[in-house]
């Protein structure tokens, strides 16, 4: 592979050097071909080709009272809107967050993550692209008993969220 990389690049020389317009800009392919290296091989850090958060969800057997449970991760971008999406309990977000997409149509100044799962389920590492880091960074969990059911998440420290029987805990994310 790294082979063929390099006899990309010599024929990109000689292709340039053939036209005098590009003469001078080899130098720029150099950039370009070490970085899709450095990708294609895992060695380049993908935070910064792709911000992203990462979270793991595990979700208990009798979580919710043995009933499928909604969970929605948050991102918002709007000042006013982060202070009052950040007091609302889940039973308001789930009420309200419809109202608040049209409230808010401006492009990224909120943006929604919704799932739903069973008691017991297995569920793979999320990773959230962000370009960003959003003024609140939330996730809600839509129980049957009576609480506020949100956390509050740290867009530089990724978490386990643990959906228990009758709420929702966060906890660093094992290093793996």
């Amino acid at each position: 592979m790294i082979f063929d990389m390099i006899c990309a690049y010599n024929h990109v020389l000689h292709k340039m050097s053939a036209n005098r317009l590009y003469r001078a800009r080899p130098t720029l392919i150099l950039p370009v071909l070490i970085i899709a290296l450095l990708t294609s091989t895992g060695c380049f850090p993908k935070k910064i080709l792709s911000p992203h958060y990462t979270m793991a969800v595990s979700v208990a057997a009798d979580c919710n009272a043995n009933s499928p449970i909604a969970f929605d991760v948050v991102e918002v971008n709007d000042k006013d809107l982060a202070k009052q999406v950040a007091q609302m309990t889940a039973a308001d977000w789930f009420q309200k967050r419809d109202q608040i997409a049209r409230d808010y149509p401006k492009a990224k100044s909120v943006s929604l993550m919704k799932w739903e799962w069973v008691p017991g389920q297995v569920v793979p590492d999320i990773e959230i692209p962000m370009r960003k880091a959003p003024r609140a960074l939330l996730a809600f969990a839509n129980y049957a008993s009576a609480g506020p059911h949100r956390v509050k998440l740290d867009p530089k420290k990724e978490v386990l969220v643990t959906l228990a029987r009758d709420d929702l805990a966060i906890s660093p994310l094992p290093k793996k």
